[in-house]
């Protein structure tokens, strides 16, 4: 098997018995029992972690499950439907590594055995991610089960969740799992996983009463989960297995670590002062939410279905009447060769946003997943189509040619390739961040808020005549540009790009277009009669008035991106055409900013040794303003960014696992210019 690229994991490799039974051949081991794996399941890791009985006594609004190996996702679903069956309200939220996924088909395959759980099987499959390393989040049942798929080393996926990324500060962080489901194939087989690492990374996300199972009853097993802090109980095992393991933690053991000695897991790893570890909080009751575009409308959505009570304060009479007001936007991807921060988050949020979006997609559409199809800005970019083919699932992206590329664009394109994406399309903005407050939970208002004042516990929002427009515990700023307006944001380095995009009438032909079309701008299929086309990039220019000269630029840019498609239109229609200019709210490195609002001028006492020496050890937390964050700074890929973003903060505001991982929070933390800029000798 050819080794897989930086962003493929290698698929397991399936083999199927005279039974239909999957059969792991990389580990010479099965996937569940050949008696009944429903059975084992509830056997192995329902009863011995005490469920449902837990889950009714006390009242239980969230529990959270951690797994070592989702396998075929048995347990997973097994337990979801019980979930949904013995639970009316709440979430249950299950957290699984997998060093090795099923192909989609192979899960199909495996869980058609199952059909009492065929509806959640379902649903799993439609939304069941590509073998790109990194965390994945899915929803079910209406959101009332999250799945967080780890795609990677169980090891190294785990140790990358708050509460285990620095021992330092893990105190400082939630424990997040109350069950542990430690599966996986047998540690004789696969002896990578069942390490004292991550038994110790384990306990760090436990709290006391934490509990776990796990089939194998083996000594090593049971002294690394003893050595963390779990007491450990052998019991019957399921079966053939005469014993196997269960137990609970009593008290958190970890090594002792000094200020002085500790240093990144990773050797190679560049030293970072704790400066982007998120604040602890107890979850809200209520929150305030300044911007209705999308990125506000999705960070209300992801604290109301937390059952956080949310203002969502817009200054326009309209939601979505700035940057995300076009009535086309593009889910567009800009994938790299390199694997960078920008190049994982981007790839991380577009997949998150297919998914995203496709939960607000009701009987009155807002949008279309029909697919977008890349084309080459000139024929140098050729190879670079087919390595980027070669290095990212066919799932995700495909290179096209000839009829196939006519096939799918609908109409004849006369150009030789291009770079498919089946899953992403185009969404009406304003119909997304209408459904996305269309919640009990959200209440919208119109205000232009002016300053931002903490006392007696909450955030005030004041409006430009010093009206106290909202309070509520946690803030979060969302608002483009102005985001940087306020006493407390003045350091972000935000500045605002002009955009304007081009409506063009639909002629007889173009309607025959079935797919987004991207290049030197984009082209969108026709919606109510009209393409959308776009868009301009004019940096230092503050002015929304339609301009003829930028209509013309955007014809000129599909004229070099498909000449035949702009032949469907007439040139002329430029002197009459209508449209919409608004900005991009941009920062220098091109990733958005979300997380924690840094109190800039403590940043820069407490970090001041990295003025002489970047490398300079600082065990020190970097100080935020209680409960304030940001969701802003998401350019021109606000609809594929921003929902990512949203659901990031509300796990870092309610306590849960992120949906990121700890290089990409870093990466898109609001400190991060603070610290480069100190380390760069510029503050």
């Amino acid at each position: 098997m050819p080794e897989p690229t930086a962003e493929i994991l290698q698929q397991a490799t399936v083999n199927w018995d005279a039974e239909g039974q999957p059969y792991a051949a990389d580990f010479d081991d099965r996937y569940f029992s050949r008696t009944s794996g429903l059975s084992e399941t509830r056997h192995v890791f329902l009863h011995h972690n005490g469920l449902p009985e837990r889950w009714t006594t006390p009242e239980c609004p969230l529990f959270t499950i951690g797994e070592t190996g989702f396998g075929t996702g048995l347990n997973f679903l097994t337990v979801a439907s019980l979930w949904l069956d013995q639970i009316s309200s709440g979430t249950l939220h299950f957290i699984s590594a997998e060093k090795y996924p099923l192909s989609r088909s192979d899960l199909q395959q495996a869980l058609s055995l199952w059909p009492t759980l065929s509806g959640l099987a379902n649903t799993l499959i439609e939304q069941y991610p590509p073998p790109i390393p990194g965390i994945h989040r899915l929803y079910l049942a209406n959101n009332r089960i999250v799945l967080t798929l780890l795609y990677g080393d169980a090891n190294t996926m785990f140790a990358s969740l708050p509460g285990s990324d620095h021992p330092l500060f893990s105190s400082r962080n939630n424990p997040v799992v109350d069950a542990w489901f430690l599966d996986g194939f047998a540690p004789a087989k696969n002896p990578q996983m069942w390490t004292d690492d991550l038994f110790q990374t384990l306990a760090r996300l436990s709290a006391p009463g934490t509990t776990f199972s796990t089939f194998t009853a083996v000594g090593s097993v049971r002294r690394g989960l003893q050595a963390a802090g779990f007491e450990v109980q052998k019991v019957s095992g399921f079966g053939q297995k005469l014993h196997m393991l269960c137990g609970y933690m009593a008290e958190p053991i970890t090594p002792e670590t000094s200020e002085t000695d500790w240093r990144p897991a990773s050797h190679n790893a560049e030293f970072q002062p704790p400066w982007y570890l998120p604040p602890r909080l107890s979850p809200p009751l209520s929150a305030l939410v300044i911007g209705g575009g999308i990125a506000g409308c999705a960070t209300a959505r992801s604290l109301a279905e937390r059952g956080i009570s949310v203002t969502l304060i817009e200054q326009h009479p309209q939601l979505a009447s700035e940057g995300s007001g076009n009535p086309q936007a593009i889910l567009y991807p800009k994938l790299s060769s390199q694997r960078s921060p920008l190049s994982r988050f981007g790839l991380m949020a577009l997949l998150h946003a297919s998914r995203y979006h496709q939960r607000f997609l009701g009987e009155e559409a807002t949008g279309s997943p029909c697919g977008v199809l890349i084309l080459p800005k000139h024929q140098h970019e050729l190879p670079l189509f087919e390595e980027l083919a070669r290095q990212y699932p066919a799932e995700l992206v495909a290179l096209v040619t000839g009829s196939q590329l006519n096939e799918i664009a609908g109409i004849p394109l006369g150009i030789g390739a291009g770079l498919f994406f089946p899953q992403l399309g185009w969404i009406k903005p304003v119909a997304v961040c209408q459904a996305l407050t269309d919640h009990p939970l959200i209440r919208s208002q119109t205000a232009t808020i002016a300053t931002l004042h903490h006392a007696q516990h909450q955030w005030q929002a004041y409006d430009q005549h010093g009206t106290l427009s909202a309070a509520a515990s946690v803030a979060v700023i969302a608002s483009g540009t102005g985001s940087a307006a306020f006493t407390q944001t003045a350091h972000l380095p935000l500045k605002p790009i002009r955009g304007q995009i081009s409506c063009l009438p639909a002629t007889a032909d173009s309607t025959q277009l079935k797919t987004v079309i991207c290049g030197e701008g984009y082209l969108a299929p026709a919606s109510d009669g009209i393409h959308t086309l776009g868009a301009t990039y004019n940096i230092g220019e503050i002015c929304t008035t339609l301009r003829e000269e930028d209509h013309r630029d955007n014809l000129a840019q599909l004229q070099k991106t498909a000449p035949e498609v702009a032949a469907l239109f007439d040139p002329a229609d430029a002197n009459h055409l209508n449209g919409r200019a608004a900005f991009r709210c941009t920062t220098p490195d091109y990733l958005p900013i979300a997380g924690p609002a840094p109190i800039a001028e403590q940043y820069r006492l407490d970090y001041a040794l990295l003025r002489k020496n970047a490398r300079a050890h600082i065990p020190v937390a970097g100080a935020c303003w209680p409960g304030l964050y940001l969701n802003c700074g998401h350019g021109s890929r606000g609809m594929s960014y921003a929902p990512l973003c949203a659901e990031l903060l509300a796990s870092q505001i309610c306590g849960e696992v992120s949906p990121l991982e700890q290089e990409l929070r870093q990466a898109i933390h609001p400190g991060r210019f603070i610290i480069r800029d100190m380390k760069r000798g510029k503050q």
